[in-house]
């Protein structure tokens, strides 16, 4: 019977206080003597034990000389504890609920493939309430420039960095990275990496390989949200500069300092 016993310290029970009750089941009335002797539980603890029960409505003492004890019927035994773990449990959940504060768990998507990746840029797009930004290039912007110009239509503001040399009207405000400057960008990053973000709602961020299954994921978590359109503003900001003093000037600034070549190109001088 000790698996029994198990359960019974399942539902707040000692051991003894079971061995005590499965006596009393076995035959009733009897004397906490006659419960010590039956149960085996040492007569040094037995009225605490019975004491205990008859506080937890499981047994009944009987007004004889000397007192006698009978149990609760099973199943009003079980009913009862039922219905008091209920309460508890009821308890609980209302006063519980008035401090909780809910767990906020955002979730990174891992998608593959081509197709399903623009698909689901698309899809992003279309979700927007206000605004889109993106960086993209020339080997995707013919997949997605009809949604874009839907988007731009329906008035949503688009912010754009595109990586190609034919200039267009159809992604907003548009920021380029000409064949020079794209070639240093995908030789630094050793892919195409594209971000489409939905408002500050939802990013997705792709890398596209040639020769390679393309690669994203698509996350609401702000950080990288913040992070990815961080990304493009200076990504933009640099346009600007350069536009404004001259990007031949902005390239012999870089190329002849060896921290800012390793950083705008990623690479070391031999020796470094």
């Amino acid at each position: 019977m000790e698996h029994v016993i198990d359960k019974f310290e399942e539902i707040g029970f000692s051991k003894n206080e079971a061995k005590a009750y499965m006596a009393l089941l076995a035959k009733s009335p009897l004397t906490g003597y006659e419960i010590s002797k039956k149960s085996g539980v040492p007569r040094s603890m037995v009225y605490a034990v019975v004491e205990k029960l008859v506080a937890k409505e499981a047994i009944l003492e009987l007004r004889t000389d000397p007192p006698t004890y009978v149990p609760i019927p099973v199943k009003e035994l079980v009913m009862n504890r039922k219905k008091q773990a209920e309460e508890t449990f009821d308890f609980l959940e209302r006063e519980l609920s008035t401090i909780e504060k809910p767990v906020k768990v955002e979730v990174i998507q891992h998608l593959e493939g081509r197709k399903y990746i623009l698909n689901a840029m698309k899809k992003l797009m279309n979700g927007a309430y206000e605004e889109i930004w993106l960086s993209l290039w020339e080997d995707e912007l013919g997949d997605l420039q009809t949604t874009v110009e839907t988007q731009c239509k329906n008035g949503k503001e688009m912010y754009s960095v595109l990586f190609t040399d034919q200039e267009t009207d159809s992604f907003g405000k548009s920021f380029y990275h000409h064949k020079h400057t794209s070639t240093i960008e995908k030789q630094r990053m050793g892919q195409r990496l594209s971000i489409v973000i939905r408002d500050h709602e939802e990013v997705l961020i792709a890398g596209f390989i040639d020769g390679q299954i393309p690669q994203a994921i698509q996350t609401k978590d702000t950080m990288l949200i913040l992070l990815a359109k961080e990304y493009i503003r200076h990504d933009m900001m640099m346009k600007i500069v350069g536009n404004k003093f001259g990007h031949e000037q902005l390239d012999a600034l870089w190329r002849k300092d060896d921290l800012l070549n390793y950083i705008v190109q990623n690479e070391k001088k031999q020796g470094e």
